[in-house]
């Protein structure tokens, strides 16, 4: 019986054999397996370090091209910045005398059909008409047109370049803005002058945007008894052929501004994301916004000095200034936003893993603990960095009283940022001079 059994248990040399088989088969199966599963890790690790330094890339150069064209945007497109822009130029001697040229140059044919002054115009009354345009110039009224002024055609200008029909207006294949309600307030503002030269008291019509130009033209010849060119306060802007290409350049303008507004979280957190290091991509992100913002200055430094090459700005005053006004703007933007990626980057760096960040951090802690127990009276925590700062006191005060003084001398400080930086000076020399104390008053005892 038991041998029969046992004979029924053996397996015959084939079937270990083909069980043998079986079980190296599927070793093979798990070794592949287990070979796939660990490669995974290493793919994937090896796809995120390539695509990470594509998305490093693509956001620095996204971010470079957006900020020129925000601030452009958010300077020459939005009317109220541009308006802010502009109205300095009011009160600069330059550009008030080369208006006052050009004014008194258009004034000057009224002259011609003036009764009182009626002849040729003789230098005396040249320089009348001059004397009274620079009072007006010189003058708060002459401000307050000049913002309006700047206010109505930048409007003007934009409703064009925006498709707003009514206030096109074609002659002979040129496109035409309509700027005699800005003429009118010109008049208002030098009404006396005007009444002067036209040889009787002058009643200024009004007259408003939505006007005719025809009509608006009727009143003024009325007002002033003279006759007037068909055209008159009205200025060619566009040729009709480009006009369709401007709108739609202005048009695809606006909507990649939004794209690339909306592309640069995305791209920084699609680095931040798929980067394996994220603490170093950060970095590298900051770093590398901060290198564009210096190039983005440099462009426009440069830009500025050929434009001055080629502009006689003895001759055109107002440019000089507006391009510095400009550039003004552009450097105050980017001078914000320099600073905000390089305070980033430094919390990046200081709150990493590095041994000087570590060594760093150990300084501070230590050292604001002692400053807070010398401020409360306490006795100081004896550790090699507060003994370290309490021997060095009087260098780290005068290192103080250095920058503080660099401060001065190297930065244009708004009230603000000079009451913010005395306060911080005068704490940080406050707090030295107690550690010193306290460690002079132990010395005593």
């Amino acid at each position: 019986m038991n041998e029969g059994g046992n004979g029924s248990q053996e397996q015959s040399p084939e079937e270990l054999e083909a069980e043998v088989e079986r079980l190296k088969v599927e070793r093979e199966q798990l070794e592949a397996r287990v070979e796939t599963l660990e490669a995974k890790p290493v793919k994937r690790r090896r796809v995120r370090g390539i695509a990470t330094p594509i998305l490093v890339a693509l956001s620095i150069i996204v971010f470079t091209i957006t900020v020129p064209a925000a601030w452009g945007a958010r300077t020459v497109l939005n009317t109220d910045r541009y308006v802010a822009t502009v109205a300095p130029l009011a009160d600069d001697p330059a550009v008030q005398a080369s208006i006052a040229t050009k004014l008194s140059e258009a004034l000057a044919p009224l002259g011609e059909r003036a009764t009182l002054l009626a002849g040729p115009l003789t230098i005396a009354v040249k320089g009348f008409v001059r004397d009274q345009v620079e009072k007006v110039v010189a003058s708060q009224a002459f401000r307050t047109f000049w913002v309006e002024a700047n206010r109505f055609v930048h409007t003007q200008v934009l409703a064009i370049l925006r498709g707003d029909a009514a206030t096109i207006t074609a002659r002979e294949g040129k496109v035409l803005l309509n700027l005699l309600p800005l003429v009118n307030l010109a008049l208002g503002s030098i009404e006396a002058v005007a009444s002067d030269l036209v040889g009787r008291d002058v009643t200024l019509p009004q007259i408003s945007q939505s006007d005719v130009p025809s009509a608006s033209i009727a009143k003024l010849e009325q007002a002033l008894g003279i006759d007037l060119p068909d055209d008159y306060g009205q200025i060619v802007v566009y040729d009709s052929q480009d006009l369709a290409t401007l709108q739609q350049l202005l048009y695809t303008f606006e909507r990649l501004l939004v794209l690339l507004l909306l592309l640069i979280p995305i791209l920084v957190g699609a680095s931040l994301w798929v980067s394996t290091r994220r603490r170093r991509t950060l970095i590298q992100l900051t770093v590398g916004a901060a290198i564009g913002l210096v190039i983005i200055r440099r462009i426009g430094i440069m830009a500025r000095d050929r434009l001055f090459e080629r502009v006689d700005t003895q001759r055109f005053p107002s440019v000089r200034v507006l391009t510095d006004q400009l550039m003004s703007s552009l450097f105050r933007y980017t001078a914000i936003l320099l600073a905000i990626v390089l305070l980033t980057a430094l919390i990046a760096l200081i709150t990493g893993p590095y041994p000087w960040a570590v060594t760093l951090r150990g300084w501070v802690r230590d050292g604001s603990h002692g400053v807070a127990a010398a401020l409360r009276g306490e006795q100081l925590p004896d550790t090699g960095r507060v003994r370290w700062i309490r021997d060095h006191r009087d260098g780290l005060m005068l290192g103080g009283a250095v920058l503080a003084l660099a401060l001065l001398l190297l930065f244009d400080l708004s009230l603000w940022g000079f009451v913010i930086a005395g306060v911080v000076i005068a704490l940080y020399e406050i707090a030295l001079a107690r550690l010193g104390h306290e460690h002079d008053g132990a010395e005593v005892v």
